[in-house]
């Protein structure tokens, strides 16, 4: 994949985490858990025994990290 900033090629790699992967509206010390109603984003669901796994490309050159959480290509 080539990088949309600075057109180089990236490397395909994977973002774990042994809970659920989101992003957020607001940052919330509280809870992991995200909310859909307020605009938060599920992006991997969390699994007790696997955690969450994402295919993400990197950009070496501008520091960019590229994240396709569209759960048909995984």
């Amino acid at each position: 994949m080539k990088c949309p900033y600075c057109n180089e090629e990236m490397k395909c790699g994977y973002i774990r985490s042994p809970q659920e992967i989101s992003w957020r509206t607001k940052k919330n010390m509280l809870t992991n858990i995200a909310d859909k109603s307020k605009g938060d984003v599920i992006l991997s669901e969390g699994n007790i025994l696997r955690g969450s796994t994402l295919i993400a490309y990197n950009c070496s050159k501008c520091k960019k990290i590229i994240i396709d959480y569209d759960k048909s290509n995984m």
